[in-house]
């Protein structure tokens, strides 16, 4: 698996708060590193409010 699916997948565990046991999760995010982590979490997070932002002018009928 590339490092970029694995930090994909490490964020998406992260986020959702199912990341099994601890021993699990740090060996996940000591694969991947620091700076992509950053990097994946920061670009899950815009797209997250930029989709609320959307889905509220859809909901607003503006």
């Amino acid at each position: 698996m590339s490092s970029l699916l694995r930090a994909i997948r490490a964020v998406l565990w992260s986020f959702i708060g199912l990341g099994g046991r601890r021993a699990d999760a740090d060996s996940r995010t000591a694969r991947v590193g620091l700076l992509p982590l950053i990097g994946v979490a920061f670009v899950t997070v815009l797209l997250l409010v930029a989709g609320l932002l959307a889905l509220a002018h859809v909901a607003a009928g503006t």
